[in-house]
This record gives C-alpha cells, structure tokens and sequence, in this order.
C-alpha cells in the first residue's frame, strides 16, 4: 500500500511538469481569512480529496502550525503530511522502531496576509496575500531491482521524480465577512488565487523534470471560522479548482487555540 501511495505522489509531482499538486500541504485546503486581530494562535486541521469522502483514509492530510498577527499583518507557518507518514514519522520517533518507515514525506508552508481593509467592528475585510511551501523531505528512490526493459525504464523515470521536492507560492486575495449571531460571531471568507509550481531537488543523473518551466493554475477557496470564548476557535473550508487539465478538490477541519492571531 505504501509502494502505490508513493507512485500516486510521485505521479502527481511529476505532472508539475505540466501542471501539479496544490499551493500549501498538500491535501488541505489554503485557509486564508481576512478577519483576524492582534495576537497568536495554535492550529490543528485534518483534511483529505472531498471524493475520498468524510471517512479518514490513505489520503487523510495532518497538519500543525501557528499563526501571528500584529494589526493588519498577519503570518501564519504550518507543517503536514499524509496520515500514514505522520504515523511513520511516529513510530520512527518512539522507543521501539519496528514499525519505523523512513519513507515518509513532510511538508512546510509558510503565508503572509496584508488587510487592507476592514477589519475591528467593520463587517467586511479584504487581505492580499502570498506564501510558499515546499517538501521537506523526498521520498527515497524506488527499488527497480529485477526489471527490464520499458518497465525498468519507467520505474526509473517515477524513481527519479520521486526525490523531487514541489515548490509552490500562492498569490491571491481574500474578502471576508462577519455574522452576528446573537451569541457568537461567524466569520465568512473567499479566497481567489494563483498557484505557481515548480519542481526542485531533482537527483544529478535525471535533472530534467527540474528544468522544466513554472506553472500556474487558477485554484480559489471559501470557509468559516467560529470563535468560542474568544479563545476556542473551530474553522472549515473547501478548496477547489485546476491542477493541470483535472479539477482537484479537497476540504479541511480544524480548531485552534490562542488570543487573537488569524483563526
């Protein structure tokens, strides 16, 4: 199973030669909204394909992270990985290893948020905003012991995409709107963006997947967020739009906890 989940990646990471992956940790929907305030908060989100339904799976994405705001810029950095690696990651770390699998991938994002406008006791808020992330970590070379020919061939071509590392920088603009609700706010937001695409890290022998051009695609995004005693906040979104020629959806959950900070 993990062999193919692999492959699967790597497929995907290869098409960034013609178009790839998403604009954040893979797998999880790009929350970006415009209403924050001053201050720090800690974040925890689950997310996966939204045709891999509700239920946690293969494609299950983890993430962490924190976000700062000071007045109106706000900076918020995440770490992810597929929920199988993250278990890997786990066993890794733990005092018997026997079930440690170092092929694992991790990704870091990081994204930056300007408002410039609203925001305080006005109902609407507007941020521009951009970013980056990028791998980690790559997978280890595949095992193409034992074949030849066109299979060899093109267990070797997958291999070498398989230690590429994806970078992708989001650019785009965010609205957000608040809902008065009596007893607690709702946050409402929007956010349209671009996806620029590059692959990195390609191995000395296979350079090519790296030489090729960066791309971009349109994605665009929209969520809520609910803050609890001002303190608890609860948050989801749904994130949609082209990766090359197919159109890749994915949904998040997710809460978080600090005083102010972008939820």
């Amino acid at each position: 199973m993990r062999q193919s989940m692999r492959l699967m990646s790597m497929v995907l990471a290869a098409s960034a030669i013609s178009t790839v992956a998403e604009a954040q940790i893979p797998g999880m929907p790009l929350f970006t909204n415009p209403r924050y305030g001053s201050g720090i908060r800690i974040h925890g989100d689950i997310g996966q394909p939204t045709d891999q339904g509700t239920t946690a799976g293969d494609l299950t994405v983890i993430q962490g992270g924190l976000t700062f705001a000071l007045g109106p810029v706000g900076i918020g950095a995440n770490v992810g990985a597929l929920r199988n690696d993250a278990s890997a990651i786990q066993d890794c770390t733990s005092t018997s290893t026997a079930a440690c699998d170092t092929q694992t991938k991790v990704t870091a994002s990081a994204l930056a948020q300007l408002r410039i406008a609203g925001g305080g006791a006005s109902s609407v808020s507007l941020s521009l905003f951009g970013g980056g992330s990028m791998d980690i970590n790559a997978y280890d070379a595949l095992d193409c012991t034992g074949l030849t020919g066109t299979p060899l061939a093109t267990c070797q071509a997958i291999s070498d995409a398989n230690q590429a590392k994806v970078l992708t920088v989001p650019l785009g603009v965010a609205v957000g709107l608040r809902v008065p609700l009596g007893f607690a706010t709702l946050n409402l937001w929007g956010a349209p963006r671009y996806n620029i695409v590059k692959l990195v890290n390609c191995p000395d022998a296979n350079p090519a997947p790296c030489d090729a051009e960066s791309q971009s695609d349109f994605r665009y995004a929209f969520g809520a967020d609910l803050p609890i005693f001002r303190i608890l906040s609860v948050r989801a979104a749904y994130e949609a739009g082209k990766i090359g020629d197919v159109d890749f959806k994915v949904w998040g959950v997710g809460a978080s906890i600090g005083i102010g900070g972008m939820r």
